[in-house]
């Protein structure tokens, strides 16, 4: 969600919102947008804020017309302000990663915030049913990736066999212990897409719509495995940006050995499936430019998953 563009529409497939110079709201018939003001109401009477990242402030919800409010922020996602800098046509366009030690230290403690967040609702004996969904929804993820017939036969073969085993251990109790995780309430999307920074540097997480009782490496994987991507689609992001994604898991206060346990490794290919689908549901709805991002971002998520096999 892009709160730059001050008396605009924005669409998406689950919603829509019109932005002025104070606000945003969000309205659905699909789904209600109750829980989701409910999360932003939680985080703003529990404090989940650190010196400079916070979830976007809750202004109002109506029930009746089911409308969400929060702030407007003026700036832009986190992807762009990482993106638009570091390849040739960004910056031949004038786009420039201005004060990247800031950058690189809000990042991390983007890590901060969402340790804090997570531990608002930790539960490390709480039932791993609720983090079980992943291998459900893993299976899904395959099934229609092979009626697309978007990987070939041999690759999902050997990308089931690698981890379907693995998540079937979800329904043990111990699984999610053994790999350093708990069951906590997640994002549930937390990507550098539903991040905003403003003007003064100062980070905003958005869209809370998809929050819910899950493993916590669910929301840590997410952004890890975006950044990551990010990081590997040219020489120039691998130079200047090679160590976010290491930056922001330290944040949360884990070490890079977290990102070879099983259940971590699950996490970063469904999140990475998930994009290659996306990618290709989403083709005849992008522009020119955004479809070439995601092709760029999907290559470096299917090279990664290689290299797992």
């Amino acid at each position: 969600m892009n709160q730059s563009n001050a008396g605009t529409a924005k669409i998406n497939p689950r919603s829509s919102g019109f932005i002025n110079n104070e606000v945003y709201r969000k309205h659905t018939s699909e789904r209600s947008l109750a829980d989701e003001a409910g999360e932003l109401q939680r985080c703003m009477q529990l404090g989940v804020a650190t010196e400079n990242v916070s979830p976007i402030r809750l202004v109002d919800f109506d029930a009746v017309t089911n409308t969400l409010t929060t702030e407007r922020v003026h700036g832009d996602e986190l992807f762009h302000t990482l993106w638009n800098a570091t390849y040739l046509l960004g910056r031949l366009r004038g786009h420039r990663l201005n004060d990247p030690q800031t950058i690189f230290s809000r990042v991390g403690e983007l890590g901060q915030w969402l340790a804090l967040y997570h531990r608002t609702s930790a539960s490390h004996d709480a039932d791993n049913s609720k983090a079980a969904w992943l291998l459900h929804a893993t299976e899904r993820k395959i099934r229609d990736i092979r009626q697309e017939k978007l990987l070939p036969e041999r690759l999902l073969n050997k990308i089931e066999t690698r981890f379907l085993p693995v998540l079937e251990k979800l329904n043990t109790r111990t699984f999610l212990a053994e790999n350093g995780a708990f069951v906590c309430r997640v994002h549930g999307d937390f990507i550098v897409y539903n991040v905003l920074i403003d003007q003064n540097r100062q980070l905003h997480v958005v869209d809370f719509g998809d929050t819910r009782v899950s493993g916590n490496y669910e929301d840590v994987t997410r952004m890890y495995s975006s950044l990551y991507a990010i990081t590997d689609t040219n020489r120039t992001r691998r130079r200047r940006l090679g160590h976010l994604p290491s930056v922001f898991l330290n944040g949360y206060g884990l070490s890079m050995q977290a990102t070879e346990t099983p259940y971590f490794k699950c996490n970063m290919a469904y999140n990475y499936l998930t994009h290659l689908e996306g990618q290709h549901y989403m083709r005849d709805l992008l522009s020119w430019n955004s479809n070439i991002e995601m092709s760029q971002i999907t290559r470096a998520g299917m090279r990664w998953i290689k290299r797992q096999l």
